[in-house]
């Protein structure tokens, strides 16, 4: 599948899960107002949340496939890494919403009706889990993998909400409902912080997911004997799905053309092994200083 078959493939689960996730959100919000649940309205404010998500997501891959120009000459990969960014602070901010309306609940129980709860959470275990599933095999791309994230743990949520509903049925007491609440809350936040992670690691331009220095060096070397070693070698991703390279190959002496060719054996070893197609590559006879030593002049 090409680069653009495949965005456009992203596009259109995205268009997907925006229609299936929207519609249950209308429906839970009246079903948790007519149940007296904060746990339905909690999980239903998480999937209005997730709508937008889902939203900046699509937006934000639209605008990553417009082409490199003189102002942003790798291109607008990272703007999936900025919604990544965002949908997680999202979540965040909600997780603490639901703490707090948690607790204010706890303090002051309100009846729930636990069947309709535990029948409007079942239905958003089927919701949520098909928007999951969607998006399962599309995890490499961080933008995604947030939608992901976000989607699963909904349906874990509603499984949280489900029993709530159930035990208010069977104990008659209301405040399984915020527990609950409290339990969503964790999720929400726990996908949240996963994702901020992964999002700051590639905006500080941190070595790609997967990628082991020491491993590349390896590989550079050890299959051309005229490679002596691999000096000032940095790797930082551009996207969830981009990465670049650049490095020193301290070589035996040879001609150009011989140089040539061991620069390009090295980049298509890059490509198959890595996944790395933008790479910068010197060849020297000598090893250059490191940094803090060139510092110093």
């Amino acid at each position: 599948m090409s680069v653009v078959q495949g965005s456009q493939n992203l596009e259109n689960k995205l268009k997907i899960g925006i229609v299936l996730n929207t519609g249950f959100t209308i429906f839970e919000f009246i079903a948790g107002f007519l149940s007296g649940s904060l746990a339905l309205v909690s999980d239903a404010g998480h999937n209005l949340t997730d709508s937008l998500s889902l939203m900046i997501s699509y937006f934000g891959n639209r605008v990553a496939k417009r082409d490199a120009n003189e102002e942003h000459t790798y291109g607008y990969g990272r703007a999936t890494i900025l919604t990544a960014l965002l949908n997680a602070l999202i979540l965040l901010s909600l997780s603490i919403f639901i703490f707090y309306e948690a607790y204010k609940r706890i303090l002051n129980p309100e009846p729930v009706q636990g069947m309709l709860v535990a029948l409007v959470a079942f239905v958003g275990i089927c919701v949520n889990g098909t928007i999951a599933f969607i998006f399962h095999k599309e995890q490499s791309d961080l933008n995604i993998k947030s939608a992901y994230i976000n989607m699963l743990f909904d349906a874990l949520a509603s499984v949280g909400a489900m029993l709530a509903g159930l035990l208010i049925v069977f104990t008659k007491m209301a405040i399984f409902d915020p527990i609950a609440s409290i339990v969503i809350g964790l999720f929400v936040l726990r996908a949240g912080w996963s994702v901020v992670k992964d999002t700051v690691h590639v905006l500080l331009e941190g070595v790609p997911s997967g990628v082991n220095m020491k491993q590349v060096k390896d590989a550079i070397t050890e299959n051309n004997k005229l490679i002596k070693s691999v000096d000032d070698l940095h790797i930082w991703a551009i996207s969830s799905q981009y990465a670049a390279l650049n490095c020193h190959l301290v070589i035996e002496e040879c001609d150009l053309e011989k140089s040539m060719q061991i620069v390009n054996e090295v980049k298509r070893t890059l490509r198959e092994k890595y996944q790395i197609h933008h790479a910068t590559i010197e060849t020297e006879l000598v090893e250059c200083l490191p940094d803090k030593e060139e510092k110093q002049f």
